[in-house]
């Protein structure tokens, strides 16, 4: 077989691949949440909490935004975020994500695992909420730099 019949049917293959990978998920939840959940985590590595509370489930935003104050002096230097595990029989979802994060007052980094617990409220829209898990982060920090 040429280089050329197998290019082509390399193509096939990837094109028959990426239109049954659109019958796994064809209302777009995948795809929905993880643009959702990478711009909710990156808004929360940058500190943008009131901007986060968007993505956050209406009973725990009061205490999610309670974190600001603390953010100010906490800087998230980078984010592992691990494949979406999206259960496919009903609307939730968890990701894992890893924070590198240090506070200003004592320079020391530290690492710290979120697991993102992600539920779809508007089958139509799409609209994911989470319940954060930040706590741990606040609380590290806290008790050392007071």
């Amino acid at each position: 077989m040429s280089a050329a019949i197998r290019s082509l049917a390399l193509v096939a293959l990837l094109g028959q691949l990426s239109c049954a990978s659109s019958f796994i998920d064809p209302t777009g939840r995948l795809t929905s949440l993880e643009e959702i959940q990478h711009k909710y985590t990156q808004l929360v590595r940058w500190g943008e909490l009131r901007r986060a509370a968007l993505f956050v489930e209406p009973d725990v935003v009061e205490e999610f935004l309670s974190y600001q104050p603390y953010f100010e002096d906490i800087r998230i230097t980078d984010v592992d975020e691990e494949e979406v595990a999206l259960d496919p029989s009903e609307d939730t979802a968890s990701v894992t994500v890893t924070y590198h994060a240090y506070s200003y007052r004592t320079l020391e980094e530290k690492r710290f695992i979120e697991t993102q617990k992600w539920t779809r409220y508007d089958g139509v829209k799409n609209v994911w909420m989470v319940r954060p898990e930040l706590a741990q982060i606040v609380e590290a920090f806290h008790t050392t730099t007071q």
